[in-house]
């Protein structure tokens, strides 16, 4: 049987009446409740004249209950303290679910996985469960609190992006890599080198063209699913775009060199969160990825 909220006197009534019973004073509940003296008194009389009984009177500065005060006051002070331990018990458990977290497979393995076991020293005992995607997933949908992901700083449409409360984390140059014997073989000029050419180009077709490279003229190497394409650019197949975050290490160890392009590119990372409730430590996770930025 559903509760019929129109016979109910109005909640802020209720709360001031409970508070002025259990501190035995208008004083008392006002500094409970952060609100006037005065604010009190009249909740608690628009609810006599709405119940139509006497529920308390001024005995100096203190306030007695009557027998029908005394009976009310003890099932709203019971019913309030029941809802008080629900809602700290939803509250504890939002905070202690596990945090579902998506990104790209490169930004999983190479920035977030790697220093994990630094996040967990600050917030011990969460549990983050990492899903790595190339693809924008609706992250309500599927139940995701969070999702890390790169693009392009003029994209605005992107699905789970654009309608999904956004955080700003960091802007990157995007770099252009491959083999050094693929340098020697074809010179230093990016329109003279094949290209790897995979599954899910949109954004980074649009970043070449930014970067002012004619796509139509580019030898393009298709190789399917870019899941090995470090490998195929370590392994002189090809050159691609890459941030310079996830190139750093490639760079640093001389696998791959760096490929002036005609105008430099930047991408920005962003954290995506659902724009309704939010995981506690949603935006926790979020700044501390940008510190690895």
């Amino acid at each position: 049987m559903s509760l019929d909220w129109r016979k109910l006197p109005s909640l802020t009534t209720l709360r001031a009446f409970e508070a002025t019973a259990s501190e035995g004073s208008f004083a008392g509940a006002a500094r409970l409740l952060n609100v006037t003296q005065a604010a009190v008194a009249q909740q608690v009389r628009a609810l006599e004249k709405d119940l139509g009984v006497a529920l308390a009177t001024r005995q100096g500065r203190q306030v007695a209950l009557t027998m029908a005060g005394h009976q009310l006051a003890a099932t709203l002070t019971n019913a309030f303290t029941k809802i008080g331990d629900e809602v700290e018990r939803t509250r504890e458990d939002a905070r202690s679910r596990g945090l579902r977290v998506t990104s790209s497979p490169f930004m999983a393995e190479r920035i977030i996985m790697p220093n994990l076991r630094h996040f967990w020293q600050l917030n011990p005992g969460v549990e983050i469960s990492l899903s790595p995607s190339r693809d924008y997933v609706d992250l309500v949908a599927e139940g995701f609190d969070l999702g890390i992901r790169s693009r392009h700083p003029d994209l605005r449409d992107q699905p789970g992006i654009a309608e999904l409360d956004t955080i700003h984390l960091k802007k990157v140059e995007v770099v252009g890599i491959a083999a050094p014997e693929l340098v020697v073989n074809y010179g230093s000029a990016p329109e003279d080198i094949p290209w790897l050419w995979h599954d899910g180009m949109s954004l980074k077709l649009k970043m070449m063209r930014t970067g002012g490279l004619d796509v139509d003229r580019l030898e393009r190497v298709p190789i399917g699913s870019p899941n090995l394409l470090l490998e195929a650019v370590r392994g002189g197949i090809g050159m691609t775009l890459f941030t310079e975050t996830l190139a750093q290490e490639e760079l640093s160890s001389g696998r791959v060199i760096q490929i002036d392009i005609p105008i430099v590119i930047f991408a920005d990372y962003v954290a995506v969160l659902p724009s309704g409730p939010q995981h506690p430590l949603a935006r926790t996770f979020a700044h501390w990825v940008a510190t690895l930025l």
